[in-house]
């Protein structure tokens, strides 16, 4: 399943022309852009430049962004490391049925409304430094720490310098999109492919218990921001531990491998779990992993749909989602054929290669002319892990990491958070695996110019239209939230699960905002409003949903449309004043 480096391309007998016996000198910038630290220098700074010129900070990707901004600015007025968001109408509503943030939890005296306390640890001092540009230097440098950890793992496996699969997986696959926004995937990725580093060198017998205790050590970093770390270490660590029996033929070294990682794991674990009852007083990861493995049996048809989502989905809002997954396999199809068609010498091959990517390009320029947004797809977020799924098998050495990113997948899906399929970026939840396929699709397709720049291309087109989404999300979101709060209404009272949240960079505990989804919620909202002496709020809603002319003592006054998430996509904000 596994082997050491080798230097000789995965398939020998399709190899481009030759190359001439000389090699001319690189220049000068491009041997200092081969050095790690300049390379890293060099990529932060150019996540730095992305960010400030193209997106906002306070309009995110995700909700869940939206809730950590939300928690800094009320640390920032706690004065320390209190994530407390507080509930301004907690004496309405002490069970948080309103709370305007969606995912709040009531935890002892406090309001809690993040998943990971590490992170916000990390970024406390950071956001007293510069705000909410300033935190966006923990993701970016993840994002930096993944690209290093792919050259590290391609040296590993194919030898080199590993320093074309260090800019690739920086600036053309979906680790470039999480660098921009405040959240921790690249952050959990990081850890997780420098653990898979290390689990390959004891396994190779380049390191020994210490790399295993190290490995386990990373994972449970990992898992205290992201559960699935905790699926991928079971998979890498166990299957690493077999390849070793089969090779050993003696139990000793994968017990001492497994139990010796495992232990660091469980120290990080328990890490965390004393951080968070120093802070807040309860077990907040813990109970999130524990709900996550309640919900893993139910619904098997979501979650085979949510799958089949995060595995070849597009985004296409225009297409059914049968339709769109089939498209999704087929643009996955293209790719692979393209590429081994593209390494050969035939020129017929090559011209039919050509043909194959450009119908695959064209796809995804369709995908972005029906508009911006998500694609979910780790594969078709990553064409060259679309390649590594098809192609990586040829290459011994690359059998290990790529059986590792698909044994890991069920049990990722089962265990998955349901819902959110759609609105993500190249399966978040699949990360690791996306980035094992990509490193070996990268190490396929070494020697091989003509097709690796054309993967290039293609990769490099998906991720630019992520980067254009996170842009246009970014101020659009902040711009929305903009226009709400300049009308000065004494309340908002949201119809729409996650939008105060999406706007959590705006959040005060002081501002009177509710989240009312349900009829009865929205009854129970306007009591509140009543028993507060409101004079007025507004309701945000869907602008095809038609408000009524009273509620309660309130009467419905004028309504205005606020571009929201998108310029094409609004919400009607509703003025209801007391009678």
């Amino acid at each position: 399943m596994t082997g050491t480096a080798v230097e000789a391309p995965p398939y020998e007998d399709e190899q481009d022309d030759a190359a001439p016996s000389t090699t001319p000198a690189r220049p000068a910038v491009v041997v200092w852009l081969r050095r790690p630290v300049v390379a890293a220098l060099v990529l932060l700074v150019a996540y730095f430049a992305i960010s400030l010129a193209l997106n906002d900070p306070r309009g995110t990707l995700g909700t869940d962004t939206g809730g950590k901004l939300a928690t800094l600015h009320m640390m920032e007025r706690n004065g320390g490391l209190d994530p407390d968001i507080g509930y301004w109408a907690e004496r309405y509503d002490p069970h948080g049925a309103l709370q305007p943030l969606h995912y709040t939890y009531r935890v002892g005296d406090k309001w809690v409304n993040v998943t990971t306390l590490p992170m916000m640890v990390a970024a406390y001092p950071l956001y007293l430094a510069g705000g909410n540009r300033a935190v966006l230097l923990l993701p970016m440098l993840g994002a930096v720490a993944c690209a290093l950890a792919a050259a590290a793992l391609t040296r590993r496996l194919v030898g080199g310098d590993g320093m074309s699969a260090f800019w690739i997986v920086g600036l053309a696959t979906p680790v470039a999109i999480y660098a921009l926004d405040f959240w921790e995937h690249s952050i959990g990725l990081a850890l997780m492919l420098w653990a898979v580093v290390l689990v390959w060198d004891v396994m190779e017998r380049r390191a020994g218990w210490k790399g295993a205790l190290g490995a386990g050590v990373l994972f449970g970093v990992a898992a205290t921001m992201r559960t699935e770390a905790l699926v991928y270490f079971l998979v890498t660590v166990g299957v690493a531990c077999l390849v070793m029996l089969w090779r050993d033929r003696s139990l000793l070294r994968p017990i001492t491998v497994g139990v010796v990682s495992l232990g660091g794991l469980f120290a990080m674990l328990v890490g965390n779990r004393l951080l968070e009852q120093f802070l807040i007083g309860s077990d907040l990861r813990g109970a999130r992993v524990a709900g996550t493995a309640a919900s893993s049996g139910s619904a098997l048809t979501v979650r085979v749909q949510e799958a089949l989502t995060t595995a070849v989905g597009l985004g296409f809002a225009s297409l059914s989602s049968g339709k769109a997954w089939l498209l999704g396999g087929v643009v996955v199809a293209l790719i692979a054929g393209g590429a081994w068609l593209l390494s050969t010498r035939d020129r017929v091959r090559i011209v039919a290669g050509a043909a194959l990517l450009s119908v695959a390009a064209l796809v995804y320029l369709g995908r972005f002319t029906d508009g911006l947004g998500f694609v979910p797809g780790l594969l078709t977020a990553s064409p060259f892990a679309a390649l590594g799924l098809v192609l990586a098998w040829r290459h011994p050495a690359l059998r290990w990491p790529t059986s590792v990113a698909l044994l890991a997948l069920p049990i990722a899906w089962a265990t998955q958070y349901s819902g959110g399929a759609d609105p993500q970026w190249g399966g978040r939840y699949l990360l690791l695996s996306s980035a094992l396929l990509t490193i070996a699709g990268l190490a396929v397709l070494r020697g091989r110019t003509r097709a690796l720049c054309a993967v290039l291309a293609l990769s490099s087109l998906v991720t630019l239209g992520g980067i254009a989404w996170l842009s246009v999300r970014s101020h659009t979101v902040a711009q929305g939230m903009e226009t709400i709060l300049a009308r000065h209404d004494d309340m908002l009272i949201s119809r729409q699960t996650h939008l105060l949240r999406e706007g959590g960079a705006f959040y005060d505990v002081d501002r009177k905002w509710l989240t009312a989804t349900t009829p009865e919620q929205l009854r129970q909202a306007v009591a509140i409003a009543a028993e507060s002496d409101t004079a007025e709020f507004a309701v945000i809603d869907s602008p095809d949903q038609a408000e009524p002319r009273r509620l309660g003592t309130y009467e419905r006054g004028g309504t205005q449309l606020v571009p929201f998430i998108r310029p094409d996509v609004r919400v009607a904000v509703t003025t209801y004043h007391r009678s």
